[in-house]
């Protein structure tokens, strides 16, 4: 009886241990991020991008979400960022923009440079557990209304 609460004790504690050394997940209320929320995605995209323009594809694939990786292929990936999103391989820079938290996740837009034009993309991200990651990333079209 001794040794069995022993054992639970040890489980306990090495549970505690273990928790207590991953980082905490940020808990955010609907609307723009936190500072440090819009750094975690920051990074998380540019490491995507970056991999990307160095065709690091396995790379640039693991940080998008795992129900994106049950869907979507490593192949299928590459093909649909080497004909429909070519300015991430060959960009020129990035700026991020606004970041806002959403009932599906987080919502981030991010300007690509391209041959000297400027190209929007608004990336959807899910943070499940502690693993965020890219679901989709959609250009947003720039439309020229004229005004009547």
């Amino acid at each position: 009886m001794m040794e069995k609460v022993k054992v639970l004790i040890i489980a306990v504690i090495t549970s505690l241990l273990i928790s207590s050394c991953s980082s905490p997940v940020i808990e955010e209320i609907l609307g723009s991020c936190s500072n440090e929320r819009r750094a975690v995605v920051k990074n998380h995209i540019s490491k995507q991008i970056n991999a990307i323009s160095d065709s690091d594809w396995q790379r640039a694939y693991s940080f998008a979400a795992a129900s994106f990786q049950e869907s979507v292929s490593i192949d299928l990936f590459q093909e649909l960022i080497t004909k429909q999103y070519k300015f991430l391989i060959s960009n020129d820079g990035i700026t991020f923009g606004e970041c806002t938290n959403t009932d599906q996740g987080i919502n981030q837009i991010v300007e690509i440079d391209f041959q000297g034009k400027k190209r929007t993309l608004s990336y959807d991200l899910t943070l499940i557990g502690e693993r965020l990651g890219v679901v989709a990333a959609t250009e947003n079209m720039q439309t020229d209304e004229v005004a009547t």
